[in-house]
């Protein structure tokens, strides 16, 4: 099936698509709006290697992306992606309703779930989404971290799946930076960042044990991985 075509699976019935009331929907899709124009404004530098990747057509893939990168992942997807479709677990909370209703504003389906809350049937509608064209994005250490610490549960999710891994780091010019447990990055409008790709072909090559290819790929994304403020040996202590 075309990725054009798919459809997430269905959630369970609630009070409207994602339980919110009117007023924060009409909130959410105005900050949405706001923020779009605000991504457009971005100047993306990558090296060679990178352009001769986004260049290229490549299958059904989970995206990694750690926390707290993830602003631009949407208007990667808008230049570079055009005609997928992306797919990314969010939390059950109501919090994640809040992060549902902001996705489907920039074309991103979400699928509630966590791994104390409705995680297996979320398994399901990963690989239901992943066998129907979407592409799944990933991020290994939220959504509570520590920063930088690739979660073995995340890493299982992809394995399972048996699809590629594209590894995606944005490295920041010039961003604001939240007192956030991830210290999270927003850039500011108009601003440069860097934009960093490795690629994995058959991760379920790396081997069977989550926690091991957890090691193998945590190495690998912070290989392409800048921050000025915090460096792995820190986030885990």
């Amino acid at each position: 099936m075309d990725s054009s075509e798919a459809q997430l699976p269905t959630r369970k019935p609630g009070a409207g698509p994602t339980g919110l009331k009117w007023y924060e929907r009409a909130l959410l899709q105005a900050l949405a709006g706001f923020m779009g124009l605000w991504l457009r404004t971005l100047r993306f530098r990558m090296d060679a290697q990178t352009r001769v990747f986004l260049a290229e057509t490549h299958p059904i893939m989970v995206g990694i992306c750690w926390h707290n990168r993830l602003f631009p992942v949407s208007e990667l997807y808008r230049r570079y992606f055009k005609g997928r479709r992306v797919a990314a677990m969010v939390s059950a909370s109501k919090d994640g309703a809040y992060m549902t209703e902001f996705f489907r504003c920039f074309g991103i389906g979400a699928i509630r779930g966590s791994q104390n809350r409705r995680g297996v049937q979320a398994l399901k509608e990963l690989i239901k989404a992943a066998r129907g064209g979407w592409d799944i994005a990933m991020t290994p250490d939220g959504s509570r971290g520590p920063i930088y610490v690739m979660k073995p549960g995340a890493m299982a999710i992809a394995l399972k799946l048996h699809m590629p891994l594209m590894l995606v780091s944005f490295n920041y010019k010039n961003a604001w930076r939240f007192k956030s447990w991830d210290r999270f990055y927003l850039p500011k409008p108009f601003s440069e960042l860097e934009v960093k790709i490795d690629w994995e072909a058959n991760p379920n090559a790396l081997g069977e044990d989550a926690r091991a290819v957890c090691a193998i790929l945590q190495e690998r994304l912070m290989a392409i991985t800048e921050d000025d403020e915090l460096e792995l040996g820190d986030a885990e202590k």
